[in-house]
């Protein structure tokens, strides 16, 4: 569970993109953070699991164990994904069926899932938010435009979908096709990257007066020396 002791680890993981790894006899896998294009084509198969939301808080290793046993074909198909990064083979549905079926034929209930239970317990973007203060920063930056704004009228358009959101968004900030948008990079990354964008607003001190902001420093969340440390060390590993 992603506390805010261990965000800044979390945060590492993040940044580094490594996956979890698995063997099945000789052969070696890996388990993906999904990219937005991974996460859609997760979602149409999670969606016919019928999970159940209360024993998945109370109880997530007996809820995956149930759904591995009673729907063990499209969670083998989850699995299949999460065990792909490039396009080229998350296309390819034939090869995608193939793995599905090779790891239901050789792994058991208990270890499909254990492995399913892994990509249930990735941490969301929500909670990353939440614990490193950007959701905080979101709110009061709404508020600092809304007091901005008093004396006029903004009129925002767009941003109603998938594509104004995050796609567009994203190919703007930095220069990415669509393609690498939404299968390049894990969607984690891709929308605390959005979301932790460095903006300022000028406001003068009758308008810190008005609205009451305490003028303080901010602590940043995994940059201290040792987690520089960590990432090199990881990196050379």
């Amino acid at each position: 569970m992603l506390t805010k002791e261990n965000l800044n680890e979390a945060l590492a993981d993040a940044v580094m993109g490594r996956p979890r790894e698995f063997f099945i006899d000789d052969r070696r896998f890996s388990l993906w953070s999904p990219s937005l294009g991974m996460t859609l084509m997760t979602e149409r198969h999670i969606s016919l699991l019928g999970i159940d939301s209360l024993m998945m808080t109370r109880n997530p290793s007996l809820e995956a164990l149930r759904l591995s046993e009673k729907n063990r074909a499209e969670v083998c198909n989850i699995l299949a994904i999460h065990s792909y990064r490039r396009y080229k083979d998350l296309s390819d549905s034939e090869k995608l069926r193939a793995r599905a079926d090779y790891f239901s034929s050789h792994l058991s209930t208990d270890e499909i899932a254990q492995l399913f239970l892994i990509i249930l317990s990735e941490p969301r973007i929500e909670t990353f938010l939440q614990l490193s203060g950007i959701s905080e920063d979101q709110k009061e930056q709404s508020r600092i435009a809304q007091f901005k704004n008093k004396d006029g009228h903004n009129r925002t358009f767009g941003g109603k979908t998938i594509y104004g959101m995050i796609i567009d968004a994203a190919c703007r900030a930095y220069g990415w096709t669509k393609e690498y948008t939404v299968w390049g990079i894990d969607l984690l990354s891709l929308r605390l990257m959005l979301a932790d964008t460095i903006s300022s607003v000028y406001l003068s001190d009758d308008d810190i007066k008005q609205m009451g902001i305490i003028v303080s420093s901010k602590d940043c969340i995994g940059m201290t020396a040792e987690d520089f440390e960590q990432l090199k060390k990881e990196f050379n590993d």
